[in-house]
């Protein structure tokens, strides 16, 4: 249900946690409730754009001739009424930092919000795709784009930062097990250089390998392997919240429906320590500073934290030309 609120709220589509719901929820028989079965396509609702290939915060996210200008008849009006309880205040006050709300569909678009969403989102490695030739792809905004995959993977290893993220995501979105395992060496540098949805590459990984795991009967069943793979999933899961990104923890934390055994806090401390420690020193080997990153929007970090559905809340802030909610 996030991811859906999500969608509403930020538009902006995770392709990310995507891909790795629709490859457990079909092969693995893992029951996800309202997720969409197949990653959107670019639509106004789609991920960050990008007009050029820059890598701070001030990358311009958007193309502006493909982006819809609000109806100023339509801007809509606070409903400071039914904010009655704490989580509708709440809600509102976040909805209030910005000043340009409009209907879009059954619910409410701000473009500062958005904004806000794609620049933080682009930031952390979260590229907006589209699908090409019935497999899904990087929307191509940028140079890299139109590489081939083999000729992304040579750049990459002579240092290219960027071929070698967007080679990670690439071959990571196919979605089959081989290409995920041929991504893993360039997600691990990805996420050194501070694009942190590609710890969503490791996570999914390992979740496929655990699902393989506990598949397996008789001689072949290893239990110790098992736990092994469950331990290093619930660490990435704790690693990517310390690594500041708050959405791949979430989405993180969903793609593994159970873990059937059973750890210690500090043996999961230990290891999350680990496997920070090894990206720091990763960084500090090849000479990576640390990218400063554009502040997660509190109304999304809202969005995101709430356990429930914070949508009705949301839509209950404002109220139509009509005054109908």
């Amino acid at each position: 249900m996030t991811n859906k609120i999500i969608g509403l709220l930020a538009a902006v589509v995770i392709v990310l946690a995507l891909v790795a719901y629709h490859l457990w929820s079909e092969d693995k028989g893992v029951l996800i409730e309202d997720v969409p079965t197949t990653p959107m396509e670019n639509t106004e609702a789609s991920q960050p754009a990008r007009a050029t290939e820059k890598t701070d915060a001030s990358v311009e996210l958007t193309d502006k001739d493909e982006q819809p200008t609000p109806p100023k008849a339509v801007v809509a009006k606070r409903q400071n009424e039914s904010a009655s309880d704490n989580e509708n205040k709440e809600i509102c006050q976040l909805v209030d930092q910005y000043d340009d709300w409009y209907p879009k569909g059954d619910s409410y678009e701000s473009e500062k919000f958005m904004d806000e969403v794609k620049a933080w989102a682009f930031s952390r490695g979260y590229f907006e795709t589209e699908y090409s030739k019935g497999n899904l792809d990087i929307k191509k905004r940028s140079d890299y784009d139109y590489y081939e995959i083999d000729d992304l993977e040579e750049m990459a290893k002579a240092g290219d930062s960027m071929a070698n993220v967007r080679l990670a995501y690439r071959l990571y979105i196919k979605g089959d097990k081989d290409n995920m395992k041929r991504a893993q060496p360039y997600c691990d540098r990805a996420i050194a250089d501070g694009y942190t949805a590609l710890v969503m590459c490791k996570s999914s990984y390992l979740a496929t390998r655990i699902y393989e795991e506990r598949r397996k009967e008789g001689e072949e069943a290893d239990r110790g392997r098992l736990k092994a793979l469950e331990l290093e999933y619930l660490a990435w899961e704790q690693a990517t919240d310390r690594l500041g990104d708050q959405l791949g923890g979430k989405i993180t934390g969903n793609m593994v429906n159970e873990i059937e055994n059973e750890f210690d806090e500090q043996l999961i401390k230990q290891r999350t320590d680990a496997l920070v420690d090894d990206i720091t020193k990763q960084r500090q080997r090849l000479g990576i500073e640390l990218r400063n990153h554009p502040p997660l929007p509190e109304l999304l970090a809202f969005v995101i934290g709430e356990t429930g559905n914070p949508l009705e809340s949301f839509k209950a802030c404002f109220e139509d030309e009509k005054g109908s909610r």
